[in-house]
């Protein structure tokens, strides 16, 4: 008799496990879903001068994984550090669908138009905050005359350390 006691105990206890197995792909996939990355493309063109501490801002619309609305304010912006390549330093403020502010600072290409800039969230909701972000930027004339950028924000929210690398 015991032993077709321990046999339907550990029988349901492996029908256990392999439902559980069954369920954790999914569990993972909603795990992960919260920190995935994600893209938010953009279309701004010059507004105005900028408010200290900003030289000039650009705005626009946002759309992809967050829409809504886009602010460009420039800090930094050196012309001719090299033949061809301005540097530029930027707050990205974003309201819509996710409010954030992407601090973000690179090189673009005078002669291609093409920017590439990296940086990180710097204000947001806490899940957000260190996010690192990559950006990419094609500038444009619109037919007014007015100098515009359109591009795509990368974002990757940070991970969560589960231990302490330093104590391992």
């Amino acid at each position: 008799m015991k032993t077709v006691r321990h046999c339907s105990l550990f029988a349901s206890f492996v029908i256990a496990f392999v439902i559980l197995l069954q369920f954790s792909p999914v569990l993972a996939d909603s795990t992960a879903a919260s920190v995935r990355p994600f893209e938010v493309d953009f279309d701004k063109c010059f507004d105005r001068p900028g408010d200290a501490p900003y030289l000039f801002t650009f705005s626009g619309t946002a759309s992809g994984d967050v829409s809504g609305t886009l602010e460009a304010r420039v800090a930094v912006f050196m012309p001719d550090v090299q033949p061809n390549q301005y540097h530029i330093q930027a707050d990205y403020v974003v309201a819509g669908t996710l409010d954030f502010t992407a601090r973000v600072g690179g090189r673009g290409n005078t002669k291609t138009k093409l920017a590439v800039l990296r940086g990180f969230v710097s204000e947001g909701p806490a899940w957000l905050i260190g996010a690192g972000v990559h950006d990419e930027f094609q500038d444009y004339v619109r037919a007014d005359g007015t100098p515009c950028s359109r591009g795509t924000l990368y974002i990757t929210p940070r991970w969560k350390q589960t231990r302490n690398d330093d104590n391992d």
